[in-house]
């Protein structure tokens, strides 16, 4: 078996759109058994387009700037993944709950080690249970929570009760290339060995993670205008990281003064951010020199792995289903 059909027999496919194992497949299937509450907001994007950056900012606005919340837990634990069920096993549950006690007493040799790097991420994390919908019934209100699913698979609740949503998007050949790095974080199931080649191939045929980007975007995009959805480019917040601060405390009627939204800019910045166990996955990333989870956030990086062919063809692709639709990005 090549690493792609490796990679591939541990998705599943519903609706023609592609989801790694380790989702809750009941709410993939029905989103109305989301209980969703009037002041929920949520920020969506599709895989590696920013969502972390943008949870913290949104976080952010919504605590007026204070860094407490944010710097108090892993943000998985704060801002959970609505989608996420991880179902881990009894005894990993068991074990996960021990090494809370234990880690004061642990050689530091054994706290090192990736294994134990990993269940103590989830004990942080409370992601004993690995359960996005019980994590969110834990938040008080208003609770931030995070997505990557397409508009047809999101909580229908959220859409009826006009829950504030903050989309992002990011220009598809640099989305490719940050995927495919995490793909290749080097743990479980983000342990991608193929090659770039390997993973365009897979990327250029909708069949990564949450399945097409034009599909996921485009029909993103085409609610740009409702009341309750927010549609940013992640090009944009690069260009103007102060603009995109100030145009969602707007969308969420919060107001802020100058001082707190050049607090946020700087917290949420990227060199920053790289550095915060909170948000970097560096618990759990193998080698720490060879994968990061917050890896360059630039804009164009998609030029040192395209190749000439791959590119050319990928244009055509995207001219193609882009067509009419309004929406363009920067390279």
């Amino acid at each position: 078996m090549n690493e792609n059909a490796r990679f591939l027999a541990r998705a599943f496919e519903h609706n023609g759109v592609l989801y790694p194992n380790g989702l809750n497949t009941s709410l993939i299937k029905r989103p109305d058994i989301v209980n969703c509450r009037e002041d929920d907001v949520f920020v969506v994007s599709y895989p590696k387009a920013g969502t972390t950056w943008m949870i913290e900012m949104v976080s952010l606005i919504m605590n007026e700037g204070n860094t407490e919340i944010n710097t108090s837990a892993v943000q998985q634990a704060r801002n959970p993944m609505i989608e996420v069920n991880l179902k881990l096993p009894l005894w990993l549950r068991c074990i996960t709950h021990l090494l809370k006690f234990l880690k004061p007493i642990l050689p530091e040799f054994i706290i090192k080690l990736r294994f134990i790097n990993l269940l103590l991420a989830l004990e942080k994390a409370g992601l004993e249970y690995g359960n996005g919908l019980k994590q969110m019934e834990k938040i008080p209100s208003p609770r931030l929570m995070k997505s990557h699913l397409p508009y047809h698979a999101f909580p229908s609740q959220a859409i009826r009760k006009k829950c504030k949503i903050v989309y992002v998007a990011r220009n598809p050949k640099d989305t490719g290339v940050s995927f495919f790095h995490q793909y290749s974080l080097g743990f479980p199931p983000l342990d991608y060995k193929g090659s770039w080649n390997d993973f365009y191939q897979l990327y250029v045929n909708d069949k990564t993670w949450y399945g097409s980007w034009f599909d996921h975007v485009l029909t993103w995009w085409q609610h740009r205008d409702d009341e309750n959805v927010m549609f940013l480019k992640y090009e944009n917040m690069k260009k103007d990281p102060k603009g995109a601060v100030k145009s969602i405390t707007d969308f969420l009627d919060i107001s802020l003064t100058e001082g707190a939204i050049d607090d946020i800019v700087e917290f949420c910045s990227f060199n920053k951010m790289k550095k915060d166990e909170n948000v970097n996955f560096s618990l759990v990333v193998g080698d720490k020199d060879k994968h990061q989870f917050i890896r360059k956030g630039v804009v164009g990086d998609w030029m040192n792995f395209f190749t000439v062919a791959q590119n050319k063809e990928y244009e055509k692709i995207y001219r193609e289903r882009m067509k009419g639709s309004g929406l363009d990005f920067e390279w």
